[in-house]
This record gives structure tokens, sequence and C-alpha cells, in this order.
């Protein structure tokens, strides 16, 4: 994919190197980046949003764990039109290290179902054919490449 049609993407995921990667968001102003750390499968959370986004599911959250901290994606809505919330946390809320409710907000807004579905598959897509899921791995220690996932969503859009 050609740089320029990446800043047009609402969310991107980028591996930096062994055990890590960049999660960028783009809001209403420019985008925002958080370091990725390989403790958490961040990679395999988003691809389970778009899987079940496809599914019709009325809520979905991804987390991005850093060390320490982590930023948490949330969806909710149940037609075309989802509501998002970017919550970050000092520190691990996902595994109890911080309260659930202690959080900023950096970004909230609307985006559409399908764009975020389309977003989610054109990162698993752009590893995929980059990377593949053997150096994915070999890259991102404790996870695989959500392979299933990903195939998931490529049979949704062929629909």
């Amino acid at each position: 994919m050609l740089k320029e049609d990446r800043t047009r993407e609402r969310i991107g995921y980028v591996l930096s190197g062994a055990g890590w990667a960049t999660f960028s968001f783009r809001a209403d102003a420019e985008p925002m980046a958080f370091a990725v750390s390989y403790l958490h499968d961040s990679l395999g959370d988003l691809a389970r949003m778009g899987v079940d986004l496809v599914k019709g599911a009325q809520s979905a959250t991804a987390v991005f764990m850093d060390e320490p901290g982590e930023v948490q994606l949330m969806v909710t809505g149940d037609k075309d039109d989802l509501s998002f919330e970017l919550r970050s946390y000092a520190d691990w809320a996902s595994w109890g290290m911080t309260a659930t409710e202690d959080y900023a907000v950096p970004a909230s807004g609307r985006i559409r179902r399908v764009d975020l579905v389309r977003n989610i598959h054109t990162i698993l897509e752009r590893i995929y054919v980059e990377l593949g899921p053997a150096k994915y791995r070999e890259l991102w220690v404790e996870h695989d490449f959500p392979l299933r996932a990903y195939e998931q969503l490529t049979a949704a859009f062929k629909k």
C-alpha cells in the first residue's frame, strides 16, 4: 500500500521491531501514535474486533499494551454507524493493575462499521503480504499472526 493511502486510514498498526509495534489513530486532528508491546496479542484483538463486527456485534474492544500503560479502542453500535472511544490508561487496566474507570479519552466519535472493518482487514493484509505468518511470529515472540481472522475477513469482503 502506498504511504499516501495509509494516511487516510483511521487506524494503523505497524511492527517496529522484535516485540514492538506502533498503533496509530487518526481523529479530527493530527494522528496519535502509541507504542505496543508483545506482552499482549493486540493484533489478535484487532482482528477479532473486525470479525465480531462483521458478525454484527454491538460492542468490541481491542487492547494496545505498552510497558507500562495501555490504550483501548472501544466501539459500540447496533447498525451501520458505531461510536468509538479511545481510552488511555497509565497502567494495565486489562490486567487489573489500574482501575478500569481511571482513564483519559484522547479521541471519541463516530465511524462507519464497514470502514472500520475494511481498515482492520487492510492492516492484516499488509502484514500478511509484507511479513507472512512465520516472520510475524518471530517478531511478535509470543503470539501468532491471526490467520483465521484474516481469512474470515477476506471471505466476508468477497461476498
